[in-house]
């Protein structure tokens, strides 16, 4: 099985496993997508996406947290490398389509898109992954389109949370137990997101760690640069 077969399985694993073997999770997660995140996310596109413009949430996962996105003349689109992922998303009826791909190789020709959200995805990927992420998104979108990233800090209030269940339950059953796949990419601090961003033509706008999505990521606001690479 290839890395990314691999990647993709535990991914469907996930989603499947939030239905069922851990409902109760799951329907706690998805409270927390439905009442809190989605209106942060509201709320950022709102103050920072155009109201016209093809706009792609590149790891849209189970959408909940995107519900509440206004339409006006926006095409939304989700894109998912999770089948089980993009079949959750289907029941919220937010985009104008769903593709099943690869964030690091996005199905969009150069700077045509508007602008470019996710949540909690940047984060399972490796910092040297990451970079080619953001290397793909400033590929695709146009110059001066806005990405947001809701982007887990490792002193997010989730990981306060969770951290201790976690090593509770895997003390108990004798093997590692955790809620998400590896998550190896937390931000450490606003300086280390805002050099991401500045390595690959990206400029901060905004870093913002406040109760607005309960403390949960730091949300990178950044606006796609003329040229690929700062220095």
């Amino acid at each position: 099985m290839t890395h990314c077969a691999a990647e993709q399985q535990s991914w469907n694993h996930h989603w499947r496993a939030l239905v069922g073997e851990r409902r109760l999770f799951g329907q706690l997660a998805s409270a927390v997508r439905k009442l809190l995140l989605a209106r942060a996310v509201r709320h950022y596109t709102n103050r920072f996406f155009a109201n016209r413009g093809l706009f792609v949430e590149a790891g849209c996962g189970s959408a909940e947290s995107s519900a509440r996105i206004r339409r006006l003349e926006r095409k939304l689109v989700g894109v998912d490398f999770s089948l089980a992922a993009l079949r959750l998303a289907r029941q919220q009826r937010v985009f104008d389509g769903l593709l099943c791909a690869d964030i690091r190789r996005l199905p969009f020709r150069d700077s045509v898109l508007a602008g470019l959200w996710n949540l909690g995805v940047m984060e399972h990927f490796a910092p040297a992954e990451a970079r080619r992420i953001l290397d793909e998104f400033h590929r695709v979108m146009k110059p001066r389109a806005a990405a947001l990233l809701f982007w887990p800090p490792t002193f997010g209030l989730s990981r306060w949370a969770l951290a201790p269940v976690e090593w509770t339950r895997s003390r108990l059953a004798g093997k590692e137990f955790r809620f998400f796949p590896d998550e190896v990419n937390r931000l450490p601090s606003r300086r280390a997101a805002r050099q991401a961003l500045q390595a690959t033509g990206f400029e901060p706008v905004r870093l913002d760690f406040n109760a607005r999505d309960g403390f949960t990521h730091l949300v990178v606001v950044a606006r796609r640069s003329e040229t690929r690479f700062q220095t």
